[in-house]
């Protein structure tokens, strides 16, 4: 899945240019072609304004993020950030991913060669085509990597994943299994079944809001994504995304630093229509 921002010609206030970010299971490389984003430390408060870290290199390698994140530009700015399912990330770079759980850091401290070339000449011609040349790029190294299917849904990947480390080696206990899945995520099935259900919460949650034109009904919208209640739907929307599901939807319907949650809500109804299951 890839991600541009270009807020270049726009009109943005000190609190538009923040960029909020649920927790994710997937590996990311993000390329900054202007301006400067910088990692949200502390997270803004009424009294305070935020902590924040040093300006992002120009190309950083963002590993799996076991908790919700912010960036801010002092300006105008132009990105693109793609995610990997990290499978196939760690197959393309050779690397176990859980050593880089909730790291950021320069992509040239993780991998180098003709490739690290390649990826670092990403939009330096053209960043209008940046993600063209990106696929131009990986596409003769994936040929043959892939399976081939569509996993347009955390779902439907931690699906094929765990059916993947079971029949890899034929014969193999399930310890070895589970430690090959950690291997290749970085992190443990349990530990992705948390993504996979508040996945499924948005999915319903938005084709309440669709069908219905108002602020879905957070009860049902647990039933139907397989929650306890109520208040394990909260409690599990608050791990990923730091806020309980009522004020993330407003701030997804109101405020622009939440733009990506929009995105990201969109793509998964349509992909949930699309999904086998």
């Amino acid at each position: 899945m890839a991600v541009e921002r270009d807020t270049r010609g726009r009109s943005l206030t000190d609190a538009q240019r923040f960029n909020h970010y649920p927790a994710t299971p997937l590996p990311m490389v993000s390329w900054i072609f202007e301006g400067e984003l910088h990692m949200v430390v502390e997270p803004p408060s009424v009294s305070a304004p935020p902590a924040l870290a040093p300006a992002l290199p120009r190309v950083v390698f963002s590993g799996p993020q076991r908790k919700p994140s912010a960036s801010w530009s002092p300006g105008p700015v132009h990105a693109l950030s793609v995610a990997f399912h990290s499978d196939a990330l760690s197959r393309l770079l050779g690397i176990s991913l859980e050593p880089h759980l909730d790291k950021i850091v320069p992509l040239q401290d993780l991998m180098g060669g003709a490739l690290l070339s390649r990826f670092l000449q990403i939009g330096q011609s053209d960043a209008r085509n940046a993600f063209h040349q990106l696929e131009a790029t990986l596409q003769p190294l994936w040929q043959g990597a892939q399976g081939g299917h569509a996993l347009p849904t955390l779902r439907g990947w931690v699906q094929s994943l765990v059916v993947r480390a079971a029949f890899t080696r034929p014969g193999a206990g399930l310890r070895q299994a589970q430690r090959r899945f950690k291997d290749w995520t970085g992190q443990s099935h349990r530990d992705l079944q948390l993504y996979v259900r508040t996945e499924r919460a948005m999915v319903h949650a938005t084709a309440q809001a669709q069908a219905g034109g108002t602020a879905p009904d957070l009860a049902l919208v647990a039933a139907e994504a397989g929650f306890a209640d109520q208040s394990h739907l909260g409690r599990e929307v608050r791990r990923v995304t730091g806020l309980p599901p009522g004020q993330l939807g407003e701030l997804m319907r109101t405020h622009e630093a939440f733009w990506f949650y929009r995105l990201l809500s969109e793509h998964l109804h349509d992909a949930a229509g699309h999904a086998p299951g």
